[in-house]
């Protein structure tokens, strides 16, 4: 079988985004051959369902695919057909299915405000086209837009493809792997960070400027954001605020930097775009834990500083992907990467005096792939944020959730399913082992209104899963409920309870 290289693939995907749009300006009925959804699977056999057969839904739940009724008299008592001991079954999650489906039209609606927004047939949307019709989808040499992408997005995942069954699944992996490798933050082994042009690569009316002096007119500067007559709350008031119109894709890689916005602002109220003034700024240290994608983008980041006005912003990054760039950077010593230190940040920007002139410097931690609060360089943070964290995915997470209660530090992170998040938050007193000694807030969750327009599509199911869908606050700032020096003393008591 002949490899596909991430060229092929990339380049496949953009032609038939440019025909889709086409096709779509002719006000002609779009032909069928433009489907972009996902492949549907049956929930319990994990079998393709294959036209003429058409998917089955739980008709209490709508949340859940099956390919028989068999299949979903199965699914009701044991799950999936090779589930672990104790998972759970439909029986058990259909009302809670149901619960989270009423989240749908809110997800949907964030995405279809949008000119490029399209739903596909099964509900999903393909974020790839969407890139493809303004010609900004790849892996390398792709600015803001470059990432590993297609069937590897993340560093430890490989493609699940029915190819893998009669060529075993991990030679497909390790091959698709080696036709899709990028490099997260690549473009920090230059010696220059990319302009707005080079980075966004869209035209001059559709990009969020930074550096305002290169914009064609001095009306794509934003007003100092306290001169709003209603904050920047949405996507939908951050584009009005931007002046741009909702025809650009941007939003597809900003929710990154708003979503750390609305983590800081709105979740954990660190800090508010009102709390500082010329006579009184305002420091905010944050550590962004389990960075990946990030690093393709850091310039976009300049956002918080106009978004906070009177701030001075230090952000530290740190991830497994943060420290493979790091030790590559060794072989490029002139580069961004490998000039930077504890003292030296990656990334500097600060915003015009008529913005508010705050101001951003973005660190790399690239000495261990994970954080550690007793061997930290950087010192106690504010904040530590995470997107996409996977809080129950990972093991590593366990310390940094044990580190947060102990020390009183707040945390809050995305993660792209309201369920998944509910099921991290549940786990959180077997992870801590001090729930009665140490309560804490009911760990809220909520919508992003920044998250990444469009459904993820999930083979079998149809609940709502954006990038950077939901939020969890894991600690918020307030008062300890008894002076820490009493906290060992409780846990030996509990201990021998």
């Amino acid at each position: 079988m002949p490899r596909l290289t991430s060229k092929q693939y990339f380049g496949a995907l953009t032609s038939a985004a440019q025909e889709l749009t086409l096709a779509e300006k002719s006000g002609l009925p779009i032909p069928a051959r433009f489907d972009f959804g996902t492949k549907e699977v049956c929930a319990y056999c994990q079998q393709n369902i294959e036209p003429p057969k058409k998917p089955l839904r739980c008709s209490a739940c709508k949340a859940i695919l099956y390919c028989s009724k068999e299949c979903s008299k199965k699914g009701w008592n044991y799950g999936t057909a090779n589930a672990p001991p104790n998972a759970p079954t439909h029986k058990q999650l259909c009302k809670e299915n149901a619960r989270h489906m009423t989240r749908l039209p809110d997800t949907q609606a964030i995405l279809t405000q949008f000119p490029w927004g399209r739903l596909e047939t099964d509900g999903s949307f393909n974020r790839d086209v969407a890139r493809g019709r303004y010609r900004v989808l790849g892996g390398d040499d792709m600015g803001f837009w470059s990432h590993k992408g297609g069937p590897v997005p993340h560093q430890n995942s490989g493609p699940f493809s029915a190819v893998a069954s009669s060529m075993g699944y991990q030679t497909v992996m390790a091959q698709m792997i080696e036709a899709f490798d990028h490099l997260d933050g690549k473009d920090l082994l230059k010696s220059r960070h990319l302009s707005d042009e080079d980075g966004w690569k869209l035209p001059s009316r559709l990009i969020p400027y930074r550096e305002f002096a290169s914009a064609s007119s001095a009306d794509k500067r934003p007003v100092l954001v306290t001169n709003l007559d209603e904050p920047v709350k949405d996507w939908e008031s951050w584009y009005r605020w931007r002046k741009l119109p909702l025809e650009s894709p941007v939003a597809l890689i900003m929710d990154f930097p708003m979503s750390v916005y609305q983590l800081v602002t709105n979740c954990l109220q660190i800090t508010n775009a009102t709390r500082g003034s010329p006579d009184k700024r305002i420091p905010i240290s944050l550590q962004m834990l389990g960075v990946e994608v990030e690093l393709n983008c850091l310039p976009i980041f300049s956002e918080l500083a106009l978004l906070l006005p009177y701030h001075d912003i230090k952000i530290v990054m740190v991830g497994f992907s943060v420290h493979k760039l790091c030790v590559e950077a060794r072989k490029h010593p002139k580069s961004i990467a490998a000039q930077a230190s504890i003292t030296q940040p990656t990334f500097s920007y600060t915003a015009p005096q008529e913005c508010g002139s705050g101001s951003l410097q973005i660190f790399l931690h690239g000495e261990s792939p994970t954080w550690a609060p007793d061997n930290f360089p950087f010192g106690r943070p504010d904040a530590l944020i995470a997107c996409n964290a996977g809080l129950g995915s990972y093991p590593d997470w366990v310390p940094v959730i044990q580190a947060v209660h102990m020390y009183d530090i707040p945390f809050g992170v995305t993660e792209y399913a309201e369920q998944s998040a509910e099921h991290q938050r549940a786990a959180f007193p077997t992870m801590l082992g001090w729930k009665r000694i140490y309560p804490r807030s009911d760990y809220p969750i909520a919508l992003n209104p920044f998250q990444s327009p469009g459904q993820r599509g999930i083979p079998m199911y149809k609940l709502p899963n954006a990038i950077n869908g939901f939020t969890l606050v894991v600690v918020k700032h307030e008062k300890l409920p008894e002076p820490a020096e009493h906290l060992a003393a409780r846990i030996a008591e509990l201990d021998l309870d």
